[in-house]
């Protein structure tokens, strides 16, 4: 089945790079070649005045614009997005939106197709933040179906839509100065930024980072965070349930899952490997411990365990996330955080986990 993009037609493409030559050519032959692509709405913005990125985009026929570098480290990258989001509708002014992606990504054959299906929910649902191409839990053994979407509140980046009028109207007003150390994707999911908004993003992801090194990366990192994410590889998957992903259907669904899920045996280890059965379809339902929305202590040890995103909470929609473990859907609430522990049996006592210094006893 092929599916129309021609929705996207005006849909900007900000690449952001800095001297990575070889990082940009494999991810822009990889861009060109996916199915539904505009070249004419591609821009490579350079940060800095590099020639061998700039005859990159020349090669491929591309428009390639360098950047005079503002702050430094952190602060510098921050002005090189907001600098090239602000060309970018400049260039652009017909693009209602754009999709931001890093020199140092694959895209999956589906990419283009991925947002298509999704930009409406975009341009009706105001509580949209941004859609992302990215799920920051989707690893190898934690992400199944190609098909299925989730609601969340932090903003993964990594491949991402952007409204014009989202940026126009506030982000580009409040973007921080040169002066300030701060990344740009963590500020953008301050709450005071956020404003209660979220991002769709895939279960499986529609990019892959491929990058180890650059200002926050090296081998390490991406060796133990990034390389074991999967990436769909089909064509023209067509995404279900597109018609719930709206805030208030969202919520119904939900509910609808967890009234139909199986609860895990709750008086085994959370952490023990036969928690959740093999490769069932059923939901299955585990109640963590939260006293409040930023209580993370046992999903933070759940993480390690899971050998999932650890180094920040990311991924949760109402104190609640949704994964696969051992190829079985798994909801994961917290109780009393999430508006959902009311699903919980009474006779279930939720999952606790510490660190192991605050259970060690004063001899």
């Amino acid at each position: 089945m092929q599916l129309e993009v021609d929705n996207l037609k005006n849909v900007a493409i900000t690449v952001i790079a800095s001297n990575r030559p070889q990082y940009l050519y494999r991810m822009l032959v990889r861009l060109l070649g996916t199915s539904g692509v505009r070249a004419d709405m591609i821009t490579v913005f350079i940060d800095g005045f590099f020639q061998e990125p700039l005859e990159v985009t020349r090669l491929l026929g591309l428009r390639g614009i360098q950047h005079t570098p503002q702050g430094k480290k952190n602060a510098r990258v921050s002005q090189h997005y907001k600098a090239s989001l602000t060309a970018t509708f400049d260039l652009h002014p017909e693009a209602l939106y754009t999709i931001v992606i890093e020199e140092d990504l694959d895209v999956s054959p589906d990419f283009f197709n991925y947002f298509s299906q999704t930009l409406h929910l975009m341009e009706k649902d105001s509580s949209l933040y941004c859609i992302s191409a990215w799920n920051d839990q989707g690893y190898s053994h934690s992400c199944k179906d190609p098909r299925k979407l989730y609601r969340v509140e932090t903003m993964p980046g990594l491949g991402w839509l952007l409204k014009k009028k989202l940026f126009k109207d506030e982000l580009e007003k409040q973007w921080p100065s040169s002066d300030k150390q701060w990344d740009w994707d963590m500020w953008m999911r301050l709450p005071t930024v956020r404003k209660n908004r979220e991002c769709i993003i895939p279960d499986v992801s529609r990019t892959y980072h491929f990058g180890s090194k650059g200002l926050n990366m090296n081998p390490y990192f991406q060796e133990v965070y990034f390389k074991k994410h999967s990436i769909v590889n089909e064509s023209n998957v067509a995404l279900k349930d597109l018609d719930r992903m709206t805030a208030d259907k969202y919520e119904v669904m939900i509910n609808e899952i967890l009234k139909s899920g199986v609860v895990v045996d709750h008086s085994k280890d959370p952490c023990d490997s036969g928690l959740v059965p093999d490769n069932k379809d059923t939901v299955h339902v585990m109640y963590i411990q939260m006293q409040h929305p930023t209580d993370f202590t046992t999903w933070k040890l759940l993480a390690k365990c899971y050998h999932l995103w650890d180094l920040d909470v990311r991924g949760f929609h109402k104190s609640m996330w949704r994964l696969y473990l051992n190829g079985t859907p798994v909801i994961l609430v917290g109780v009393p955080a999430s508006p959902y522990h009311s699903h919980k049996p009474d006779s279930v006592k939720p999952f606790v986990l510490e660190e192991p210094s605050k259970k060690a006893k004063v001899q």
